[in-house]
């Protein structure tokens, strides 16, 4: 499936419509890189969701929680880059 930016969407939406109508491309429409929508063509069946998909996301949100709830470093990558130029 493509990604296509809010903006890009607006300044293509006759050429894009016409990739959906002729081509049946599927675009993902994003707004500053998250998905926010669909454009495709009327007969489109989104892919299944299945128990191996769902529970691959479930794995990720469990590693996104431990993530998230690590306490915060105590340099920041980019001090820590600079400091190794030097």
């Amino acid at each position: 499936m493509n990604e296509i930016g809010i903006r890009d969407l607006k300044a293509k939406a006759s050429e894009l419509v016409r990739h959906v109508a002729e081509d049946h491309a599927v675009y993902t429409i994003t707004r500053r890189g998250r998905p926010v929508g669909v454009l495709a063509p009327t007969d489109y069946v989104p892919p299944a969701r299945t128990p191996k998909n769902d529970e691959a996301w479930d794995r990720l949100e469990e590693m996104w929680c431990r993530f998230d709830a690590s306490p915060p470093p105590k340099k920041s990558a980019l001090r820590e880059l600079f400091d190794m130029r030097r």
